[in-house]
């Protein structure tokens, strides 16, 4: 297995670049940047005040979509120049509650609920256009609160408090509308499902009883193929429980494939002997096959876990053949003896979660040869709860912290790990924290905001923590990973001090649009009045 290579050559150069970066903050007029990429910032136009922002791109065009109190702003940009074009702003009623916005057909696609209805109203990119709402999901059963399934792979969860959720398939073509009839604990679960095409179009739809009763059956991950077909996987319990807790219980996992037509639901177990699986996503390999790809721990143990998978579906949607490797054992041993030199210098408490603990799948990718690259980071929340004379008041913290990155190959052996260490830290939701990532030439580019003291500190030790929402300018820092040897740098890319004179604070990196190219653009804050558009290329 290939580890971090060259890593002393790799200190001089990240040292390098932290004295330089340092002596940017005086001097520079653009950010420091890695040299595979360049870097356009807009002029400043004033900020709109939101509760949410949204962006996409298509072409030449940018749309950002601003979810006020009452109301949503619509703002058109040229990417030819970065300029807005403010007599094409609208501003909309809000009709109902906000859920999300989707590109499709071209268009962005604002989705709202009323009550037990959902509704997509497209927004043109280029003229002033705010189509009619199209009723898009309805029931004439109560539709349960509890959205009810767990995974956040491939769609926009919000509070995770929705009825429905909306999620593209793969080529962008088909949407699903998805959410849950409300039943007893002992009845049936049941599902709605809706399928359309890029305009909105419905194709099929069906409301499943599942197999299974509500308190046997914990739903998971789902996803709609380029065909329309639908998948979810699910975790099933031996004994029927109301708080389904899978650190303590038994329980397989299952994975279903549903169509309009036949009406049978096809379901199989993923079966790994002595193992269970903690979290797993669907997507499609290169050939198109569905997969089921994640991670597994012991049955003893499944509080850390212990190794990756992927198993394909045949044309029916059962369990093919299944792919598999646990952590070399070296490897763990690697890790603990790092952890405990840590805790040791008193950068790590050892009451601190342990390095495989709660780790979720956030990217999956197939290569031609058949490998498999699996992108994880431990991720969590924790409650507090505190009461007083007028009520209880709970609090939430969120934990983004470090990246896991695994590749699987076609013989069931992982050619290289990597633990990659970040601390994002804050109390309103994801916002600046995570990672986005995308490769290009070979190599897996996967940014985050980070505290820019990490940048000379090296890969075992203790980061400084993140704080999302922190008065402080904006530093975007990549892991740059060889899919071929596994090698790893650390690089900055770039600081938001100085870019328009401006000390840039917020920059939210899940809301990013994208081009086919992959441009990718930014709006940020300067902490003041104004906004920025920041355009993110690959270098010629």
């Amino acid at each position: 297995m290939n580890t971090i290579q060259n890593f002393g050559n790799n200190t001089t150069k990240i040292t390098f670049l932290f004295l330089f970066l340092i002596t940017g903050f005086v001097y520079a007029q653009k950010p420091v940047l890695l040299e595979d990429f360049t870097f356009k910032a807009s002029e400043k136009y004033k900020r709109i005040k939101s509760l949410s922002t949204y962006q996409v791109a298509s072409g030449d065009r940018l749309v950002s979509i601003k979810k006020g109190r009452n109301n949503m702003t619509i703002q058109r940009f040229s990417l030819k120049d970065l300029k807005e074009e403010p007599k094409k702003r609208q501003v909309i009623e809000d009709k109902g509650d906000f859920q999300t916005v989707l590109k499709l057909g071209g268009k962005a696609v604002v989705f709202y609920t009323v009550k037990d209805k959902a509704f997509a109203q497209k927004i043109s990119l280029t003229g002033i256009v705010a189509e009619k709402p199209i009723q898009v999901a309805n029931d004439k059963e109560n539709i349960d609160r509890d959205f009810g399934f767990k995974s956040t792979y491939g769609f926009d969860a919000g509070g995770r408090i929705n009825k429905f959720a909306f999620k593209k398939s793969p080529d962008g073509n088909k949407l699903l509308v998805l959410y849950r009839i409300e039943t007893a604990g002992d009845k049936a679960d049941k599902v709605g499902i809706l399928v359309y095409d890029s305009a909105i179009n419905l194709l099929w739809r069906r409301k499943v009883q599942m197999p299974y009763a509500s308190d046997k059956i914990q739903n998971e991950d789902f996803a709609i193929d380029n065909e329309g077909s639908f998948y979810m996987t699910a975790s099933i319990f031996n004994d029927s429980e109301s708080k389904k807790d899978k650190l303590e219980s038994t329980y397989r996992t299952e994975v279903f494939k549903i169509k309009e037509t036949p009406k049978d639901i096809i379901k199989s177990v993923i079966k790994i002997p002595g193992r269970s699986i903690t979290d797993a996503v669907i997507n499609l390999d290169t050939s198109g096959k569905a997969r089921v790809t994640g991670f597994y721990a012991p049955d003893a143990n499944k509080a850390e876990i212990s190794g990756v998978f992927s198993v394909v579906l045949d044309e029916s949607g059962k369990t093919a053949n299944i792919i598999k490797s646990d952590i070399p054992e070296e490897t763990l041993q690697d890790l603990a003896l790092k952890r405990e030199a840590r805790i040791n210098e008193g950068t790590q408490d050892e009451k601190d979660k342990k390095d495989l603990e709660n780790l979720r799948v956030n990217n999956i990718m197939f290569n031609e040869d058949g490998s498999t690259i699996v992108l994880g980071e431990q991720r969590y929340v924790e409650s507090f709860t505190t009461s007083s004379s007028s009520g209880s008041r709970t609090t939430y913290k969120y934990y983004y912290r470090d990246i896991f990155t695994f590749k699987l190959n076609s013989e069931g052996k992982i050619d290289w790990m990597h633990r990659l260490p970040k601390y994002q830290m804050g109390t309103r939701g994801k916002r600046s924290m995570s990672y986005i990532n995308f490769r290009n030439k070979g190599k897996h580019y996967l940014f985050y905001i980070d505290d820019f003291t990490n940048l000379k500190r090296s890969f075992d030790e203790s980061p400084t923590k993140y704080f999302d929402g922190k008065k402080e300018f904006i530093y975007m820092t990549a892991y740059v990973l060889d899919d071929a040897t596994g090698e790893v740098t650390k690089e900055p890319i770039l600081t938001g001090s100085d870019v328009r004179n401006s000390r840039l604070d917020v920059m939210g990196l899940s809301k990013v649009a994208t081009l086919p190219n992959m441009d990718m653009f930014f709006e940020v804050y300067d902490g003041k009045k104004n906004n920025l558009l920041l355009k993110v290329s690959v270098a010629e």
